[in-house]
């Protein structure tokens, strides 16, 4: 992930399709298309 990729997820923007992310336990996801990115503990 690049840095704009990473300051869209970090406001809560899809970087893929530009919608918005939802918080899912340690996960960021997009319900519209699907894009996720999980904290690896």
């Amino acid at each position: 992930m690049n840095d704009d990729d990473k300051e869209l997820v970090d406001r809560g923007i899809c970087p893929v399709c530009g919608n918005k992310l939802a918080h899912k336990e340690a996960c960021v996801e997009c319900e519209f298309c699907g894009w996720a990115l999980c904290e690896e503990s």
